[in-house]
């Protein structure tokens, strides 16, 4: 499991390079994906959350739904490497919304009920898939987000900022200040 970046770590508004090719190394980064979204009960989660300018994500979300219209986690995850959304539907699903790396803070945001989207997946092979929607397509298109530096902040309305914005100052002073601590040799030493 990797640890997560957070709200004002540098990767998380970085547009991602497009993986050449499925190497061993892709496969290490697919694989601590999963190992993480999975510790940590996400839905998805992309690649640079754990510290990779890379456009791949995880999608836990499957297309069967609960009694209560929510979805069913997949057993195995879902990867997405270079994925491109076709198509967006007009109509739109307002439904709260929160992020692993902005933890504490989860508000309505309109997406798109349905979507088309094209990827590749672990084996290389390229996938179009149609309407996908829902909580699917609403978490498919959060994850594909990250990969262009856009997080779930950045759709909310200004009243929903401000509601959310000493919850976000605070996560950010964090953040850098997790960067800023350093370990110094009288630390070692009683």
């Amino acid at each position: 499991m990797k640890e997560l970046c957070y709200l004002g770590e540098p990767v998380l508004r970085k547009k991602c390079k497009q993986v050449k090719e499925i190497t061993p190394f892709i496969h290490k980064v697919v694989k601590e994906l999963i190992e993480t979204v999975k510790a940590q009960n996400g839905a998805g989660l992309a690649a640079p959350q754990i510290g990779y300018d890379l456009r791949i994500f995880v999608n836990v979300f499957g297309r069967e739904v609960d009694g209560d219209g929510f979805p069913n986690a997949l057993e195995q995850p879902e990867v997405y490497i270079n994925p491109k959304i076709t198509r967006f539907s007009k109509k739109k699903f307002v439904k709260p919304e929160g992020c692993l790396s902005i933890p504490d803070v989860t508000l309505d945001v309109a997406r798109s009920y349905d979507v088309d989207i094209e990827y590749t997946n672990l084996k290389g092979e390229r996938v179009v898939s149609k309407k996908e929607h829902t909580w699917r397509a609403k978490c498919l298109q959060h994850e594909l987000d990250h990969l262009d530096g856009i997080l779930f902040i950045d759709l909310l309305s200004k009243e929903q900022l401000k509601e959310a914005q000493s919850t976000l100052i605070a996560l950010e002073k964090k953040t850098k200040d997790r960067k800023n601590a350093s370990v110094m040799p009288k630390d070692f030493f009683s």
